[in-house]
């Protein structure tokens, strides 16, 4: 089952994700994240830190809601940092509130923890193990499995409380009865589907769906009455929630035969105390051991905002503690056997050469050129290197090197333009000159970059973008200083407050249309000069013709008159 999601959409291509997931099992494909499942921990920093809120979370609640209308009968396990999320003034008050949505009855899940920590106890009496890591944090045992496979000796065998209690429930109630868990602990979902003990809890909430919940129903915890839970008082075992909680009630329970003890909070933490481990610096110790700083109270889900896991830890401690002469009995005797496994994904690691050929493509030709600046979310070049070879990212997350080639590509594109191009402050101070307009104003970039515009060209125009805001497209504008036309586009750039002015060197093509037009001017001059003669020629012709015609008919009336007369006179 996959709990933790993805919104392709809302993914931005930030990395935050892999930044902070502490075992990087996020892969990075077509520039978007995904979660690892069989290599994540479920630690829900992913969740809590994306800031485009991409990621989702699986819930049940709608499978329990129907549970609830198909009339079974449904319990909750509800777990003891409870008191420390919803605002009330008795514990009782969110036994209440949870019958009033349709709960069969609500159980503190710290019975449960009664039999882990005498588990625990037994085991420390035992002597056999060196160390002694609780398993009551489904993220740790899920952390060891996965990445510290040859730890699994040392992890308590023992269910966690959740388990325990789901296991009492359905034993003093009924088998068949429906047990929900509600809680601040996202890798709990994947707890209770594990094959290992799928059958004990049917569902799980966490406090933020069940606060919004008791919202949508008009449900205030603090307004309800005070009900009894359904199971007795779980005295010091209500402290598990909080840094300390367990060795203090192994400590309630009795002498711990001699071990020493030690509280780890937080993921990164846990992973050095597992280094420390495997190097054997750690002996004959309890170890209580918690994903989240601080212990459950500051749980992913926790329905309160960071800042409030002190004031949580004050008000678990004060409940436990009120009732905590004792330390509870445990009359019943729920299997609490567990075996962990080696799940680790044993992938090959690519050799030396391979590594040193995928950071030559990001630039990284020497140790020397790698900078470890973690903007991809790994701590060093080498180990993205490797998540490249292991298809969890992509070359292009490296940031320095994508900056270097787009500045590089730009740069080019500037330098290589056969326009001329100048970028200038709203001060008229150029801030950029390429190499066409080196070649056109007959001065290097370096001396024009000390210069202002308007001791190149006139500026008016580069003024009116800058007063309005509006560019200026295609205006022809000759330079007689520099004997140019030029056709040019200048653009305001509001977000750098800059004008970019792109002028394009037409001055051939301006030279080319007025030798077209001057050899049309010359050649209509002798079409008319031709046309002219012709005219005087045909005129000239015409006049001869008109003689001739006038002397030919004279004398050819003559002769006719002869031939009629025969010489008569006409």
């Amino acid at each position: 089952m996959s709990i933790l999601g993805l919104k392709k959409a809302n993914c931005k291509n930030c990395y935050k994700c892999v930044k902070v997931c502490p075992v990087k099992s996020i892969k990075v494909e077509n520039e978007q994240a995904k979660i690892i499942d069989s290599a994540c921990i479920l630690c829900g920093r992913c969740l809590a830190e994306c800031p485009q809120n991409a990621k989702t979370l699986t819930s049940e609640l709608d499978k329990v809601k129907e549970m609830l209308r198909s009339g079974e009968k449904v319990v909750v396990s509800l777990a003891p940092s409870f008191i420390g999320s919803f605002n009330m003034e008795k514990p009782g008050q969110m036994v209440t509130a949870l019958k009033k949505l349709g709960f069969y009855g609500v159980g503190e899940t710290s019975e449960g923890a009664a039999y882990v920590t005498e588990e625990y106890y037994q085991l420390l009496m035992q002597g056999r193990m060196d160390n002694l890591v609780t398993t009551c944090c489904p993220t740790v045992n899920r952390l060891v499995e996965c990445y510290y496979p040859d730890l699994i000796d040392q992890l308590a065998p023992v269910v966690s409380p959740m388990i325990a209690h789901a296991r009492l429930l359905k034993k003093s109630l009924d088998a068949k009865v429906r047990v929900v868990f509600i809680g601040p602990c996202i890798s709990k979902m994947d707890e209770a589907s594990d094959i290992r003990h799928d059958t004990d809890v049917d569902a799980v909430l966490n406090f933020d769906e069940v606060e919004t919940w008791l919202k949508e129903e008009n449900i205030c915890v603090n307004e309800c009455e005070e009900a009894s839970f359904l199971n007795a008082s779980s005295k010091i075992l209500r402290m598990y929630p909080v840094t300390d909680g367990i060795i203090a009630s192994l400590q309630a329970r009795g002498d711990i035969n001699g071990y020493r003890t030690m509280s780890v909070d937080g993921v990164q933490e846990c992973q050095d105390l597992f280094a420390a481990m495997r190097r054997g610096e750690v002996h004959h110790c309890v170890i209580e051991i918690n994903a989240c700083k601080g212990g459950c109270v500051n749980g992913p889900v926790k329905a309160k905002d960071e800042a409030s896991r002190f004031a949580s830890r004050l008000k678990v401690e004060q409940y436990a503690k009120s009732d905590a002469d004792c330390y509870p009995a445990t009359p019943e005797k729920p299997a609490m056997h567990k075996k962990f496994f080696d799940r680790s994904s044993h992938e090959q690691l690519p050799d030396e050469a391979t590594i040193r050929s995928i950071l030559a493509k990001i630039g990284k030709e020497s140790p020397e050129q790698e900078l470890n600046c973690g903007a991809c979310g790994y701590a060093s070049c080498r180990e993205k290197a490797i998540a490249v070879y292991l298809n969890r990212a992509e070359l292009t997350m490296c940031m320095p090197y994508m900056k270097e080639r787009a500045e590089s590509l730009s740069n080019y594109v500037l330098s290589e333009t056969p326009n001329i191009t100048i970028l200038v402050d709203r001060d008229l101070n150029i801030i950029e000159f390429n190499k066409a307009a080196e070649a056109c104003f007959g001065i290097t970039r370096r001396e024009a970059l000390e210069k202002g515009l308007f001791e190149l060209i006139d500026v008016s125009d580069f003024q009116f973008v800058f007063e309005t805001g509006q560019s200026i497209t295609d205006k022809k504008v000759h330079y007689r200083e520099y004997n140019i036309t030029t056709l040019q586009t200048i653009i305001y750039i509001a977000q750098e407050d800059i004008a970019m002015g792109i002028f394009k060197d037409i001055t051939a093509e301006e030279k080319e249309i007025e030798n077209r037009y001057n050899l049309r001017v010359e050649t209509m001059e002798m079409a008319q000069k031709v046309i002219d003669k012709q005219m005087v020629a045909a005129q000239q012709i015409a006049s001869l013709l008109g003689e001739t015609t006038a002397e030919t008919k004279v004398t050819l009336t003559k002769l006719k008159n002869m031939i009629v007369f025969d010489g008569e006179d006409a």
